[in-house]
């Protein structure tokens, strides 16, 4: 059998000097040569990542609206066992392994083809020349994998109204191999062109986060070009889109240059106040309707909270201190975002007075009905900026986990959180198919991360682990800076043209075998959205009559009150005529109460479960089913 060359463990639980020593011995006796905790710690922090794609899925159905909510809660799921299957047969071949081709873009080692022959050899960790430090490759390629699930699970956002699920599974297993293996192997291998740059990734800012938002931007880009049948239309108007916000933002800067001349001319000098830009308007039928569940997102992020011990720990890749200054910082940066995020949306809205609580029925005044109204939508807006900051606040401090100091973490957090928000205000303008707005989050926070990993990287820190040395002692912080730009628009840029090169090729094979679900009038039309034939039921609903953005549409009904002017209607709206000839529902087994169907009523909370009913006569309008 083959020699492998490792490190013997001594007595002491410190390594000898590494010699070629027979594989066969290594299968036999691995006590010897690895150690038992480095193990322990990386399964767990597999473990971990695993429990942050069900996470996912409670994120984007609970973001999502109830129409396509069951779709996105299962798919990110199916997405990870796909791709999971895909990475065990030639996925950590192609990423990981020796190439075999003179431009080492791809790995080719037959042997690692199934996770045949991977079971004792050893994989060195760590950053720098030391080859002491080695874990067994079967681990590392478990704790690798979990990385190209989560990743592909993140994409599955973008599918909201876009795509059935078989569809994406075929774009995602086409995705996984020409996409995400290359650029992991850019990054982590130590074969990869980016790693042997200089750049510093720890945890995935690239193959990870800026990776998959710029799928599900190309994603968008692609929608966007289907539904207005050709790619000039699409020009054009991303052009006048462009021109718009640079005189909004010519207006933000000449306003600040009035404050100041005002200033100091103690406001003798008359300066003409220009005039804003129009608005941005969203068509009618680009606007997304209200989240399913907020519940769901904040557990979501709970759980992607908690995973994230193990995405930024577990790439210490051992269980050291620099495995625990890893998780500290990102727990650090992950506070602040979300602190930084609830804060800003408090400046931003301002904080409505409160009159208590109100119960359908109250019959106070107006103005206290609408302020509490005001803070019930206040309180949801927060909980929903604060989820995200805290999300922003991970993503950033990703590829720098390892990197920097704990002291810095806070920084990651606060212009990750701020850098996020900006950019979702940007990208419901210019990417009105993400809906969810992975891109503004994960390739937003990603690429803020990778710049400030260049900015505060600390030699100390990376040495924690006891073998760990800083890649190219001799650049200065301008040159790590750059580096770290080019791993982001490099990654940024195969990424999107490859991406939109396996959508068109996609298109391109249905158009040949007659499928015109991808013609540019079809899935793609904002006006016809795809939506679940089996929809979720409602989970929540605002009491005082809101609106999905906590506008009140007029007061509720009461004997000393005038009627209030009827809402607009929904699609899911019934007349209450309707409902005069139906039976008296059956009680909820979840609250004891009589439900009605769909949960429109106003006067009750909304329903937990959809009791069966008869069918609704033929005017007017129907539910959808």
């Amino acid at each position: 059998m083959a020699t492998v060359t490792v490190a013997e463990l001594s007595s002491m639980a410190t390594t000898a000097p590494a010699s070629a020593v027979d594989y066969a011995d290594v299968l036999r006796h691995p006590e010897k040569y690895y150690q038992g905790s480095d193990l322990v710690w990386i399964m767990i922090s597999s473990a971990l990542v695993f429990i942050m794609i069900p996470a996912l899925s409670l994120i984007y159905s609970g973001l999502g609206n109830r129409s396509f909510a069951l779709t996105l809660f299962r798919l990110p799921l199916i997405t990870a066992a796909f791709v999971g299957l895909q990475w065990a047969l030639w996925g950590y071949l192609v990423t990981f392994t020796d190439s075999i081709l003179p431009s080492n873009w791809w790995g080719g080692e037959n042997r690692a083809g199934g996770l045949r022959d991977v079971v004792g050899r050893p994989v060195v960790v760590g950053d720098g020349p030391d080859q002491s430090a080695v874990i067994p490759e079967l681990v590392f390629a478990l704790y690798e994998g979990m990385f190209a699930s989560f990743t592909a699970a993140v994409v599955c956002g973008g599918t909201m109204h876009r795509t059935r699920p078989r569809r994406f599974i075929i774009f995602i297993s086409l995705w996984s191999l020409l996409v995400y293996d290359p650029v992991a192997r850019w990054t982590w291998s130590s074969k990869g062109w980016l790693r042997e740059l200089g750049s510093l990734d720890f945890a995935g800012g690239t193959p990870v986060h800026i990776v998959s938002g710029t799928t599900v931007a190309a994603f968008a880009v692609f929608c966007s070009i289907e539904s207005r049948g050709n790619l000039v239309d699409f020009l054009i108007d991303a052009g006048h889109k462009v021109w718009r916000r640079v005189q909004h933002l010519a207006y933000g800067v000449w306003s600040v240059l009035r404050i100041v001349i005002l200033l100091f001319t103690c406001g003798h000098l008359r300066v003409p106040e220009g005039e804003d830009a129009p608005n941005e308007e969203l068509s009618e039928h680009s606007v997304e309707s209200f989240p399913y569940n907020i519940n769901f997102v904040v557990l979501g992020t709970a759980f992607l909270w908690f995973g994230w011990a193990g995405f930024n720990g577990g790439s210490a890749l051992g269980g050291n201190l620099r495995a625990v200054s890893a998780w500290t910082a990102t727990h650090v940066s992950a506070c602040a975002g979300g602190v930084t995020g609830m804060l800003w949306i408090w400046l931003m809205k301002g904080v409505p007075e409160a009159d208590g609580e109100l119960e359908v029925g109250d019959h106070r005044d107006e103005a206290a009905r609408n302020r509490a109204m005001a803070r019930q939508a206040f309180d949801r807006i927060s909980v929903f900026f604060f989820c995200d900051g805290a999300i922003a606040g991970l993503v950033a401090i990703t590829p720098a986990a390892g990197y920097v100091p704990v002291w810095s973490a806070p920084v990651f957090g606060v212009v990750g959180a701020l850098c996020v928000n900006f950019m979702k205000k940007e990208a419901e303008i210019f990417l009105r198919n993400d809906p969810l707005q992975i891109f503004a989050v994960h390739a937003g926070g990603g690429v803020v991360g990778m710049v400030l990993t260049g900015l505060f990287v600390d030699s100390t820190t990376i040495g924690l682990d006891g073998h760990s040395t800083i890649p190219h002692p001799e650049y200065t912080t301008a040159q790590r800076v750059g580096y770290q730009l080019a791993d982001v628009f490099s990654g940024m840029g195969y990424t999107f043209f490859m991406t939109l090169g396996i959508l068109y090729l996609m298109k391109f094979i249905a158009f040949i075998f007659g499928n015109s679900s991808w013609s540019q009038t079809g899935v793609y039309s904002d006006s016809n959205r795809l939506e679940d034939n089996f929809q979720a039921v409602v989970q929540q609903q605002w009491r005082g009559d809101l609106d999905p953005e906590g506008r009140p549409f007029g007061r509720l009904v009461a004997p000393s009150l005038p009627p209030a002017p009827a809402r607009p209607l929904r699609d899911d709206d019934i007349h209450l005529e309707h409902l005069k000839n139906l039976p008296s529902p059956p009680r909820s087994a979840n609250s004891g109460a009589q439900v009605p169907p769909w949960g429109m009523m106003p006067e009750l909370p909304g329903s937990q479960g959809m009791p069966p009913w008869p069918s609704l006569p033929s005017q007017g309008l129907q539910p959808r089913m």
